[in-house]
């Protein structure tokens, strides 16, 4: 069987490599190439880096494009983040395929999606297209109409997506498969992992719970062996993508025991937030030992009653106790991260700063998460109407609909930016 796989370049307002990959999608292919060894998977990431950092991470060349008519009005560049389109075509090969599989992130960056798609379908017009991730998953009815693409899968869908190739399904093994990175990328400066799929909480705020049901935990073993395997081939940035890391603390303890005793000279990053309430002595000693760099934990907001709304993880006292934990296991001011949300409906701006000043005096960076409306949380309940055009999610263009706040919404960006600047830079 001949595959082409193909992640997209992404059409917005801004893009950075922030440890960026398609990881779900290699997940996928590395599976489908070890079920069947006799497969050709010609594999193909739009999105390549032109700079990068001492952590991996860097910036994407870009172009700047007709903005869509939809969005008339609002005063925002859009770019093409990526190869170029001829870049792209120079790259597919005149070879028949079985199949063309496209991954998809962002349901706001369907643009790019839509692009690629319309390239293929010239270039080989008798190969079905099948379309899954992230967007068609949130907006599949979107997907469905206005894709072009021959078949589009929801993320529980996995089944009828490996019946259509072929191939055996078997939902353990597929989710604790780790990435065949060598396989698909001649460069590498970072890799991306996960110890666990899935969330055990269900905030109104989130949509895990329609990417992925439930829970499950990829064996130790597996992950070590991963680790020490790139370890060998020169990896030293290790990218944690969990939802829930340090859930199950005695599962994440006995991991972190066992790079410890590895002794290797390793940097681990999460920007995906950690739970402060599974924080304590043992794990914040471990984090430190194993040398997580600018470790992010989650808060989102101090307002009891908002906490208490949206799921209820975390309040001040355990953000506190959390904060002295850090500290005693080693962390200094600045070298942890805590997220607060930023944009949500009707919040007080003058109280996020306060938040953001509070933390700053308790030693952590904060990190401001834009919020839009996520398809498929409770908040997107009352913004269905609104928002049914996937380019309106777009976290940098929800702000635009509350014009009356954009000012004091970029003063307070900037403002903690200046908090940030005076710790000794770490990230």
């Amino acid at each position: 069987m001949n595959l082409l796989a193909v992640n997209p370049w992404i059409i917005d307002c801004a893009a950075y490599d922030f440890w960026l990959k398609p990881y779900g999608f290699l997940v996928i292919l590395t599976y489908l190439k070890r079920k069947k060894p006799n497969i050709n998977i010609e594999y193909i990431d739009c999105l390549e880096k032109i700079k990068r950092d001492r952590f991996g991470r860097g910036k994407y060349p870009e172009e700047i494009i007709p903005q869509p008519p939809v969005l008339k009005g609002v005063k925002r560049y859009f770019k093409r983040y990526g190869i170029t389109p001829q870049e792209f075509q120079r790259r597919l090969k005149n070879e028949e395929k079985d199949f063309i599989l496209i991954s998809s992130s962002m349901t706001y960056w369907y643009p790019g999606v839509f692009e690629v798609i319309k390239i293929l379908k010239e270039k080989y017009p008798k190969t079905p297209i099948i379309l899954g991730g992230t967007y068609p998953t949130l907006c599949f009815n979107h997907a469905n109409k206005f894709s072009q693409a021959d078949f589009v899968f929801k993320a529980d869908k996995l089944q009828d997506f490996f019946n259509l190739l072929g191939v055996e399904f078997d939902f353990s093994e597929l989710f604790s498969t780790l990435p065949d990175y060598n396989y698909f990328y001649s460069q590498l400066d970072y890799v991306v992992l996960r110890t666990s799929w899935g969330c055990p909480f269900n905030c109104s705020y989130c949509a895990i719970k329609r990417l992925f049901k439930g829970f499950f935990r990829v064996p130790e073993e597996k992950i070590l062996n991963f680790i020490l395997n790139y370890y060998q081939k020169g990896i030293r940035d290790f990218v944690f993508y969990d939802e829930a890391l340090l859930y199950e603390q005695s599962s994440i303890k006995k991991l972190l025991s066992q790079l410890k005793k590895l002794k290797l000279s390793l940097r681990f990053h999460t920007p995906n937030a950690l739970h402060l309430r599974f924080l304590d002595k043992e794990v914040a000693v471990l984090l430190k030992e194993t040398n997580f760099v600018n470790p992010h934990f989650g808060l989102e907001t101090l307002n009891p009653t908002l906490q208490k709304e949206w799921g209820d993880k975390v309040n001040i006292e355990d953000l506190t106790r959390a904060i002295k934990i850090l500290k005693k296991a080693g962390f200094k001011r600045g070298e942890f991260s805590v997220y607060l949300l930023l944009g949500f409906p009707n919040q007080d701006l003058k109280e996020l700063k306060k938040e953001a000043e509070f933390l700053h005096q308790q030693g952590a960076r904060v990190s401001l998460a834009e919020f839009s409306p996520v398809p498929g949380t409770k908040l997107y309940q009352f913004y269905k109407k609104e928002l049914s055009e996937p380019l309106f999610q777009n976290n940098s263009l929800f702000y635009f609909l509350r014009k009356k706040d954009l000012k004091e919404i970029f003063q307070i960006k900037d403002y903690v930016r200046q908090l940030n600047r005076k710790f000794t830079s770490t990230s």
